[in-house]
C-alpha cells in the first residue's frame, strides 16, 4: 500500500511540474509600436509606455531614421526640461537595442532641434520579474 501512496505522490509531483508555466521570457517593445519620431499627440509615447510592463531582461527598441533621430537616457530633470547636456547613454544607430537591466525608472529623449518638446520622449517603470 505504502508502494501505491508514493507511485501516486510523485505521479503528482511530476504533473505539478509538468504543467507549471516556464519563466516569462525577455520581451522585445518597439517603442511606440512604430518609429520613434515626431508624434501626431505630443502624449503618445506616454500614453504607449503606460499600457505596457516592463520588467527586468527585457529591451527597448528604438527604429528611427538615423541623422534626423536620436534616443538619449537622461535624468528626470533633463526628461523634464526636455534637455541633454549630461545624458546616461546615446544612440544614434537604428534600430537601437536598449536593455533594461535593473529595476526603476528610466527617462529617454530626442536630443535634435526641439523634438522633445514636440513629443518625442517618454519614461518607462521597469520591474523586478515575478
Amino acid at each position: 500500500m505504502a508502494m501505491g501512496t508514493l507511485g501516486t505522490a510523485l505521479a503528482g509531483f511530476f504533473i505539478l511540474f509538468t504543467v507549471a508555466p516556464p519563466p516569462a521570457l525577455a520581451a522585445d517593445h518597439v517603442v511606440g509600436d512604430s518609429v520613434w519620431c515626431i508624434p501626431p499627440s505630443a502624449d503618445l509615447y506616454s500614453a504607449w509606455a503606460a499600457n505596457r510592463t516592463f520588467v527586468v531582461g527585457d529591451n527597448l527598441v528604438f527604429r528611427f531614421e538615423m541623422g534626423f533621430y536620436d534616443v538619449v537616457q537622461v535624468s528626470r530633470g533633463e526628461y523634464d526640461e526636455c534637455t541633454a547636456g549630461d545624458p546616461y547613454k546615446a544612440f544614434i544607430s537604428s534600430p537601437a537595442v536598449v536593455p533594461l537591466d535593473f529595476a526603476g525608472v528610466r527617462y529617454y529623449v530626442c536630443s535634435v532641434g526641439n523634438y522633445c518638446s514636440l513629443g518625442v520622449k517618454f519614461y518607462v517603470t521597469v520591474q523586478n520579474p515575478q
